[in-house]
């Protein structure tokens, strides 16, 4: 029989109390991989915390902003005077709900709305633009998305891609289109959108004028007491 030396019972106990490997699951689970894992909220006046790959941007209910997404993440919402986060490549802006501006959205991701006096924000390519439901712009978008619908006395979101442009709220203009959309529809008093693509100009509301067209599109219908939109080679 074998005796033990001091030397294997420092080993023996020393593997006795080490700590057991933790299997990757676990450390997931705890958030211990902050490239997968979201930004943390804020409840005050700070920012919402910005998210690694694949993680949405923490919200903000105070006078911060919303953090950014990672890439495939969305921005964080906020509730209180702060902006939307922006998202990552194929992720969706933030909302806002007061008077700080939705978050633009990441390539193929979505503008981020608002329901306060802030402006919606910019879709990404392939993403449309946020709309506003406050006095405010609706968002561009730059690719194929469209653009966001203004709030009351806001102009709808204009667009340079395949998109249309944004519907003007009550007393707004229809937004414009440089692309192969159409101009968007103006609000009551408000004009249609222009295009200079292959779209149709924007029909305005009663009192606007009608959106013109420099491609092969029509003109916009003029509002009660509004001019037609001219077309540069398609007639009305």
């Amino acid at each position: 029989m074998r005796f033990i030396t001091p030397f294997m019972a420092f080993v023996l106990l020393a593997s006795v109390g080490a700590a057991p490997t933790e299997r990757r699951s676990d450390i997931v689970a705890r958030g211990g991989e902050p490239s997968h894992s979201g930004g943390g909220p804020s409840h005050s006046g700070g920012n919402g915390g910005n998210a690694g790959n694949g993680g949405n941007g923490g919200s903000s209910s105070g006078h911060g902003n919303g953090g950014n997404g990672g890439s495939g993440g969305n921005g964080g919402n906020t509730s209180g005077h702060g902006n939307g986060g922006s998202g990552g490549g194929g992720g969706n802006g933030g909302s806002t709900h007061t008077s700080g501006n939705g978050g633009s959205g990441g390539k193929g991701g979505n503008g981020g709305s608002t329901s306060g006096s802030g402006n919606g924000g910019g879709g990404g390519n392939g993403g449309n633009g946020g709309s506003s439901v406050g006095n405010s712009w609706g968002g561009s978008s730059h690719g194929s998305g469209d653009g966001g619908k203004g709030g009351s006395g806001g102009n709808g979101g204009n667009t340079s891609g395949s998109g249309n442009g944004g519907h003007g709220g009550s007393g707004g203009s229809g937004g414009n289109t440089s692309g192969s959309g159409d101009g968007g529809n103006g609000g009551s008093g408000g004009n249609g959108g222009s295009t200079k693509g292959s779209g149709n100009g924007g029909n305005a509301g009663n009192g606007g004028n009608g959106g013109s067209t420099s491609g092969s599109g029509n003109g916009g219908a003029g509002g009660a007491g509004g001019n037609g939109g001219n077309s540069g080679s398609s007639h009305h």
